[in-house]
């Protein structure tokens, strides 16, 4: 695997039938399913699932290159990179690859997150434990 911006994760995910579509190839729907998936899990992981009451991420874009289709069966191992971080946002990369084929990447994304004030609808500062796993991931962010 080889990337230009610190790997801070890794998830991975094994595709399920149902989410080939007609030609018998992973669904682009899927792959930002799979992304939000991934995310979701890495925010659980540092102790911050979404919580409607309290402050969170919100997307304000993504975009995904689709590389090499994916068929089914697979696991997909997903990297979550560091590309910048902000004061209240965070822009990370990600990979796919195919587990058993670590040098093709199948597909590249990027994502930007905002942190929010659910309730104030307001950006916020990413929590400091957030901002700490992060650096302590990728100390020459």
């Amino acid at each position: 695997m080889t990337t230009q911006f610190p790997i801070i994760d890794r998830k991975t995910i094994a595709m399920r039938w149902g989410d080939m579509d007609a030609v018998g190839h992973l669904n682009n729907t899927y792959y930002f399913r799979y992304l939000e998936q991934v995310r979701v899990e890495w925010l659980q992981s540092l102790g911050y699932g979404i919580d409607p009451d309290a402050v969170g991420p919100v997307l304000a874009s993504t975009a995904c290159t689709y590389r090499k289709q994916l068929t089914y069966p697979a696991t997909l191992e997903i990297t979550i990179e560091l590309e910048k971080l902000g004061r209240s946002s965070l822009k990370l990369r990600h990979h796919f690859y195919k587990q058993g084929d670590p040098d093709t990447v199948y597909a590249s994304a990027e994502v930007t997150l905002v942190w929010v004030d659910y309730k104030a609808e307001k950006s916020v500062p990413i929590p400091d434990p957030i901002r700490d796993a992060i650096l302590k991931a990728a100390p020459a962010a």
